[in-house]
């Protein structure tokens, strides 16, 4: 095969029309892919910064808001509590006062019975000897009744 000058010169041409796209189109555009690709990264490291400050974010108000629920349980139950020590002690004092207001009712009633049956005593035992001596007339001696044998009458009968 021959080596003519034609294929030379087709090679040489071929080498100069590559430095020459190589310097005119490949490098700029090869640079401005290259800016492209810096600017892409970029953005995506500033939205994942963004997502990660997000998410950090919706962490602390979910503690936030677990926080705010836990006082407010706290605040709840200590104020329930607190109502309940409250209703304990008004219903212990109202049934002490109760309570109180029976006993003194009670004692007040055993002590007018008391009367009561100390006045009838005297009535019963005056009564007694009034009829004996309507009864048996007035000139015939008998034994008055007392009090003492009221009373034991009395308990006989309660």
């Amino acid at each position: 095969m021959e080596i003519n000058a034609t294929i030379l010169v087709s090679a040489i041409s071929f080498i100069v029309f590559i430095f020459i796209m190589n310097k005119i189109l490949y490098k700029p555009v090869l640079e401005i892919m290259e800016k492209r690709q810096n600017y892409i990264d970029a953005n995506k490291n500033e939205a994942d910064e963004h997502h990660k400050k997000a998410q950090q974010l919706l962490v602390d108000k979910d503690a936030r808001v677990a926080e705010a629920q836990r006082t407010s349980r706290d605040i709840v139950a200590s104020k329930a509590d607190a109502i309940k020590e409250e209703k304990s002690k008004v219903l212990n004092d109202t049934k002490d006062s109760v309570t109180s207001y029976f006993s003194e009712q009670k004692q007040n009633l055993a002590h007018q019975k008391d009367e009561a049956a100390a006045n009838m005593k005297y009535d019963v035992a005056d009564l007694a000897n009034r009829l004996t001596t309507k009864l048996m007339g007035e000139g015939i001696a008998f034994e008055p009744v007392g009090e003492q044998e009221v009373e034991e009458v009395m308990k006989k009968n309660a």
